[in-house]
């Protein structure tokens, strides 16, 4: 029979200097002293034919804290009575047929586990974004550096001002539109909010996908929402001048008393007039567009709404407007250099902004209130007036033709395009000239 160990044993072995020590106390319980002096604990036993030594934790005079042998397990000391008791437990259980190592390691592998999990749970909650973090990465990784960045931000921040602080993946709809109603009831120089929410809900939309496609939500909860569920249908714009009331604004232009604009404005105005391009394309042209002695303006596709290169052909009263830009913005990157701002185009906001300063000064009182773009409409809609075909119109403006038309009829019609702006822009000229202005620019 093993002799038992003593707790003064435990306390008082010396250590081998060469090799270890192993004294028994029974049930295959060794107290393992190594040559420097750490004391252990060690259960040997065979099992099913297979023989195993573990080491369960070092010896300590003090009794491990906890209740039950898993604590003192998990502790990693035990004293001699707790060391006596793990022995005599994992005894019982090879008596009943299960390996007690193998329950031990696979009881540490599920509490790994499931703290693994819980980790895993938490650091995936902290990496699931606000709303106002979701805002953040969508400004940065999508509309950095695009002109249009303020308004979109400015829409955005409507809506996280409500429910930027909840984790997006948390968002419900019921939260959207909650917070699209308190939108909608705001005023804005005593008008409802309305189209304002609409413009918040499309933004909305825009950003919820963009969270989609970071796995932040797994399907979009504002993607089935419209604008007319909060009565912000956007009303969509019909205005069309007539032509006299092109040149009554053109004379306007032309008139220092009437337009306080810089020149630079002024001429981006006159070309929207002249051309019907859209006011982006317009404002951000470059120098190296323009082949002046030619008539040309090559806009490149990445300029395009459509991503589409487009040709126009200047008629020679617009060409006489960006030659005489050389004297302002001639050296700059720009034809049309902010003169606030330099190294960057005007805003085509800040041409719209002259137009509706000369309709607030009411320097146009016999002129339809209108903005900008809707002088290309004008030109689409009063070519027709010319004589020229419909379809002109829409191919000077670069749209895409619909139905057979486009499939079948790939002509670009570069000759009739040049026609038709150079009879626009001489229409106009009369148009002016018979109201005792001798010319369609002004010079800078």
């Amino acid at each position: 029979m093993t002799k038992k160990l003593s707790a003064t044993t435990c306390e008082t072995v010396k250590p081998n200097p060469l090799r270890d020590r192993l004294l028994g106390d029974g049930d295959g319980l060794f107290l393992r002293v190594r040559p420097h002096g750490t004391k252990t604990w060690v259960i040997e036993y065979e099992f099913q034919g297979c023989r195993t030594k573990y080491t369960i934790g070092s010896y300590a005079r003090n009794s491990a804290t906890g209740e039950s042998i898993p604590d003192w397990l998990r502790n990693g000391q035990q004293s001699l009575t707790q060391a006596r008791s793990i022995a005599g437990n994992w005894k019982a259980a090879r008596r009943a047929g299960r390996d007690p190592v193998a329950e031990w390691e696979a009881l540490l592998t599920q509490e790994r586990e499931t703290v693994e999990t819980r980790l895993a749970a938490v650091a995936s909650e902290r990496a699931q974004p606000t709303v106002n973090e979701a805002v953040e990465s969508f400004m940065a990784k999508i509309m950095a550096g695009k002109k249009c960045a303020p308004a979109i931000r400015y829409r955005l921040d409507r809506l996280t001002a409500i429910i930027g602080d909840k984790k997006i993946r948390d968002v419900t709809r019921q939260d959207v539109i909650a917070a699209l109603d308190t939108i909608a009831e705001g005023q804005r120089e005593g008008k409802t909010a309305k189209q304002l929410s609409g413009e918040v809900l499309t933004q909305t939309k825009r950003l919820w996908r963009f969270a989609k496609s970071r796995e932040w939500v797994a399907v979009s909860c504002v993607e089935e929402l419209t604008r007319r569920d909060f009565d912000a249908k956007p009303t969509k714009r019909d205005v069309t001048l007539r032509l006299d009331e092109l040149a009554a604004v053109w004379r306007a232009l032309d008139n220092p008393e009437q337009c306080k604009s810089d020149p630079v404005t002024i001429a981006a105005m006159k070309l929207l007039i002249l051309t019907g391009q859209r006011e982006s394309e317009v404002t951000e042209a470059e120098w190296t567009e323009f082949d002046l002695a030619v008539g040309l303006w090559k806009i490149p596709a990445e300029r395009t709404k459509s991503a589409r290169a487009h040709l126009v052909h200047l008629a020679p009263q617009a060409v006489a407007i960006i030659e005489a830009l050389k004297q302002i913005t001639g050296k700059k990157r720009h034809v049309f250099e902010s003169p606030l701002k330099p190294g960057q185009a005007i805003y085509g906001r800040s041409v719209n902004n002259a137009l509706a300063t000369l309709f607030k000064g009411e320097k146009l009182p016999n002129v339809t209130r209108c903005h900008v773009h809707d002088f290309r409409r004008t030109l689409i809609t009063r070519l027709p007036d010319l004589g020229f075909e419909p379809f002109l119109g829409h191919k000077i403006a670069n749209h895409v033709l619909s139905g057979v038309f486009a499939h079948y009829n790939h002509n670009t019609y570069e000759v009739q395009r040049e026609a038709a702006l150079k009879a626009w822009a001489a229409r106009l000229e009369t148009l002016v000239m018979g109201n005792n202005v001798s010319q369609l620019h002004r010079v800078a």
